[in-house]
């Protein structure tokens, strides 16, 4: 790709929008009652709180008076109060009071995002209405582990640049040293891509939701190992990210030190795929037969639905 198409790529991008996905946005554990937490997001910037019943909430940042950044406001009585005149918000984005006594304008509201809770991680969808759930592990539900949930950090790539290495089959071999086996084929859904590998004593079955989330069950022997990794687009070309891990909860004990080892292999892909991901001009240019699983995963990205964010 030459400099200008390359150029052009970014141009159509950022005209059509982002990806219409659930974002992951913030550790749950990091939000507390009355507490108010800003992230940039989408091009835009949103505001995380808690309602009075401790739903997690997302919202546009900015408030529709004069522009000031709704995180530096209050959380009062479930409800968002802007700091610099009070202006407050309730939790569908209505302005429900204005201190002076003015009447309301109609224009008074901030976009409020589709919101979920789930592995430890807040979520925020691209779009009025979600068209398909919040990201899945395959084969549990989050009540059957135990489990954990990190930050990552950042880096100058969109999210599914990362999420690639799900169907990246070459890269397991090579990078990692492990023995992986393609698939001989990847199931594309609406929402997502498929796939199971079975073996005696193993199992690996991906799935990568969206276009920003890949997770995974391995079945080694006797043990299951479970993985979620997932990004969210702070601008074009510049994101987020975030993982989860875990094992079953069987009540005898081992789990404690069964996570404590699945922990050390996590990080330790993560750590080998650091310094790759974080210095990568991502141009795929000159594909091979054996990148055929990538091929589609691209196509994937190119078609999936895209929408500007609430409040642009």
């Amino acid at each position: 790709m030459s400099a200008s198409e390359t150029l052009a790529k970014q141009q159509d991008d950022t005209a059509a929008g982002f990806h219409q996905s659930w974002f992951p946005l913030a550790l749950a554990s990091e939000l507390g009652r009355d507490q108010v937490m800003g992230r940039d997001f989408l091009g835009t910037r949103v505001i995380l709180y808690r309602d009075e019943a401790g739903k997690a909430l997302v919202q546009s940042a900015y408030c529709p008076h004069l522009g000031a950044d709704l995180s530096v406001g209050q959380v009062v009585s479930g409800q968002i109060r802007c700091a610099y005149h009070h202006w407050r918000f309730d939790c569908s984005g209505r302005c429900v009071d204005i201190p002076a006594g003015d009447k309301i304008p109609p224009g008074a509201r901030i976009a409020t995002y589709p919101s979920a809770e789930a592995w430890g991680l807040i979520w925020a969808f691209n779009g009025e209405t979600p068209w398909f759930p919040v990201p899945s592990i395959p084969g549990a539900e989050e009540r059957e582990l135990v489990h954990e949930t990190h930050f990552r950090g950042t880096r100058a790539t969109d999210p599914w640049v990362g999420v690639s290495n799900g169907v990246d089959f070459q890269h397991l071999r090579t990078l990692h040293g492990l023995s992986a086996v393609d698939p001989d084929a990847v199931m594309v859904g609406d929402h997502s891509l498929e796939y199971r590998i079975e073996a005696p004593s193993f199992v690996q079955h991906g799935l990568i939701t969206g276009v920003n989330t890949f997770s995974q069950h391995l079945a080694i022997g006797d043990q299951d190992l479970f993985m979620l990794f997932s990004g969210a687009p702070i601008a074009h070309s510049r994101s987020m990210g975030f993982y989860c891990f875990g094992v079953r909860d069987t009540g005898d004990g081992r789990a404690a030190a069964k996570l404590d080892d699945l922990r050390g292999f996590v990080q330790r892909l993560i750590g080998e795929d650091a310094p790759v991901l974080d210095t990568i001009r991502f141009r795929p240019r000159v594909l091979v037969a054996s990148d055929r699983h990538l091929a589609r995963f691209f196509k994937y990205v190119r078609e999936f639905p895209r929408a500007h964010p609430r409040d642009a």
